[in-house]
């Protein structure tokens, strides 16, 4: 918190130890709120906090710096790039893993078979006994993905990574998908409003991009890559 505070001052970001947050970490508004009984192992604290704060806090007050609230509240569709971004980051620090890589995998999996009409039950079966996830890891998945009636978030995350490492293989810069809660397909006029002075400069860029093995990934990506190599497929 204090390092983003040190690029800007009016950042302020609250962490809250919350009871009714079962597991894990999420962010809200500008909080970072952690389960009261989360238990993360320490291989994937670092890759978690870039996820989180240096994706989606970052984001959302760099979208606060600027004149429209659409930029930290969201233009339409924002939601693939957001969570591509935050796995990207988990990738550039190393903690993306083939496990990790795998239940992101999985969540496609289960909103696709929600989609076409699937039982709660049969998609859980489908994970456990047909792609060999645990019992309680197939349950979480399909919780994930059938509650409230039916949630395909879950499957933009790897959908919005393909479109950040195709973007990138293009030649397209990092910077401007920072400046708030956009889509990919918004950036052309993020540069042509940042190019005429109407947004301002973002005063957050994350944490990892001071890291030398974080670059030394990156220009990988740059050179072109696709989503398995990213957990050491070979060729």
């Amino acid at each position: 918190m204090e390092f983003y505070r040190k690029q800007w001052p009016e950042v302020g970001i609250d962490v809250q130890i919350r009871e009714d947050i079962s597991s894990g970490l999420m962010v809200s508004r500008g909080a970072l709120l952690i389960g009261a009984r989360s238990a993360i192992p320490k291989a994937r604290a670092e890759a978690l906090l870039q996820h989180e704060v240096g994706t989606h806090l970052v984001t959302y007050f760099n979208g606060r710096a600027q004149p429209f609230r659409q930029l930290y509240s969201g233009l339409a569709g924002y939601e693939a790039l957001q969570e591509g971004l935050a796995v990207l980051a988990e990738y550039l620090v190393g903690g993306l893993s083939r496990p990790r890589l795998r239940l992101l995998a999985a969540r496609v999996i289960a909103a696709q078979h929600m989609v076409e009409g699937a039982s709660f039950v049969d998609t859980f079966s489908l994970l456990n006994t047909g792609f060999g996830f645990s019992r309680p890891t197939a349950f979480t998945v399909t919780m994930r993905i059938y509650r409230g009636g039916g949630l395909t978030k879950d499957a933009a995350y790897l959908r919005g990574l393909r479109d950040v490492l195709s973007y990138l293989k293009g030649g397209g810069e990092l910077e401007p998908l920072f400046v708030g809660k956009i889509a990919v397909e918004h950036v052309p006029v993020i540069n042509e409003l940042r190019w005429r002075g109407v947004l301002r400069e973002s005063p957050l860029k994350p944490r990892y991009l001071e890291r030398e093995d974080a670059l030394q990934r990156l220009a990988g990506v740059r050179r072109g890559v696709e989503v398995l190599d990213l957990a050491g497929r070979r060729r």
